[in-house]
């Protein structure tokens, strides 16, 4: 058992005061770093972002540190929002026959297709680009990563360069995911009786550390199985909140906060039932994506030099971890062509671009389109194409654009396995 663990949870007044010590200097790189995702937490839904959720250590954190309000997500799926996060790429599901997309499997539900060395190799994360893990392991970072999702698991690649690797709940295979996939949500809940089971697995990883000079991903699934478990969206959202409370607790009596720099982000939203003139999916299935799952909360603490208004998405927050950590003595994975007020999510269904203050979702067969504008209408209720022509006539060829440069061939990659389909069936994903 990890060294730590038998310690009570701080009040957020006392979680404030010691985050007031802890501190980076920025003229140096952290000595750790500590990224918390949550799955399926949306900006919204926080009393932090003018929601009805409090979330008292989040909450904390935002104090000692920045609140940055145009967080979000490169897609509207874990695996292919993870993966942009690990490598700084865009995900694309992108063909080169469109407006057909690439067959929807385990080698392409990442959106890194396109990167991959080896035609029709079953590899979700291509080995060919650098991970996350592997550009801070050149920096001397001992590696440690929690995945409690099963769409990160292994083989898909997403372990790539962590020198501790540890799956959470993860059950065996297809035929126990549809036997049990409940007693799997059970096993990887943050739920705190006595102590959260992601958490308890960090702590054990990081009992095997060879020093203090690391970087801990940690993934909560709370917020995510609040339909499967029975429990409120807010309930979930507050049982994680606890958990990040428990656990940085938890490394303070360590020792091991001061010095810490730390991100708390999410992949995605969640949409719980909002109109739209174009009815979705539900859940976080997009097509179209509204915002309710593209805007996503991004909390660092100590500050770092970034403006907090502007627009940062998933594949920039790679780049942002290896900055703090030091120059790198090449280039990093190529870029894509996106501007810098830009999203792009090429969605199995609709073109979805941002756009400074627009966003629109095209359909790609049936041409159907969608103009908003954010700052008169959040909520994405009116459409407003035939209001702006000349900015529905850009957003239209800027995503054909953008979309071009993304693209794979479909004869690179296979299909989808019947092992794929059921799983996919058994998360909700397919009909």
């Amino acid at each position: 058992m990890a060294a730590g663990l038998a310690v009570s949870l701080h009040r957020p007044a006392l979680l404030l005061l010691l985050l007031s010590l802890i501190g980076c200097d920025l003229e140096r790189p952290p000595e750790r770093i500590l990224l918390i995702v949550v799955d399926t937490l949306r900006r919204e839904s926080l009393e932090l972002y003018g929601g009805p959720n409090p979330t008292p250590h989040l909450a904390a954190l935002a104090e000692r540190g920045q609140l940055f309000t145009h967080a979000l997500a490169s897609f509207h799926q874990t695996s292919a929002s993870m993966a942009s996060l690990f490598t700084g790429q865009t995900p694309s599901i992108e063909s080169s026959e469109s407006p057909r997309t690439l067959n929807w499997n385990g080698s392409t539900w990442c959106g890194l297709a396109r990167f991959a060395r080896e035609p029709r190799r079953a590899e979700c994360v291509p080995a060919s680009l650098d991970t996350l893990a592997e550009r801070l392991r050149r920096f001397d970072y001992w590696t440690v990563g929690i995945a409690s999702n099963d769409f990160l698991c292994e083989p898909s690649g997403y372990s790539a360069g962590f020198d501790d690797w540890v799956e959470v709940g993860r059950l065996p295979d297809v035929r126990a995911l549809r036997i049990n996939y409940r007693g799997g949500v059970e096993r990887r809940t943050a739920r705190i009786i006595p102590w959260s089971e992601v958490n308890r697995v960090a702590l054990e990883a990081l009992s095997r550390r060879p020093n203090d000079h690391f970087i801990l991903y940690v993934h909560y699934m709370d917020v995510h199985d609040f339909g499967f478990r029975g429990v409120p969206y807010r309930k979930a959202t507050q049982i994680v909140d606890g958990a990040i409370g428990q656990l940085l607790d938890s490394l303070d009596q360590q020792n091991l906060l001061d010095g810490t720099q730390i991100f708390v982000t999410a992949d995605h939203g969640e949409s719980l039932g909002e109109p739209h003139p174009i009815e979705s999916g539900g859940g976080h299935i997009g097509n179209p994506s509204y915002m309710q799952l593209l805007a996503v909360p991004l909390l660092v603490a100590p500050a770092i030099p970034r403006d907090v208004d502007k627009l940062v998405r998933t594949q920039d927050l790679a780049n942002w971890i290896v900055s703090l950590a030091g120059k790198e003595p090449t280039a990093s994975n190529p870029s894509d062509t996106m501007d810098d007020d830009e999203l792009f999510v090429g969605e199995l269904n609709y073109l979805t671009l941002i756009r400074g203050r627009f966003k629109s979702s095209r359909h790609r067969r049936s041409g159907q389109f969608v103009l908003f504008d954010l700052e008169a209408d959040p909520a994405e209720t009116r459409d407003v194409s035939t209001d702006y022509p000349e900015v529905s006539a850009l957003h239209r060829a800027r995503a054909d654009e953008i979309a071009r440069t993304l693209r794979s061939s479909p004869r690179d990659v296979g299909s989808l396995t019947e092992s794929d389909r059921e799983r996919l069936e058994i998360l909700g994903y397919l009909e």
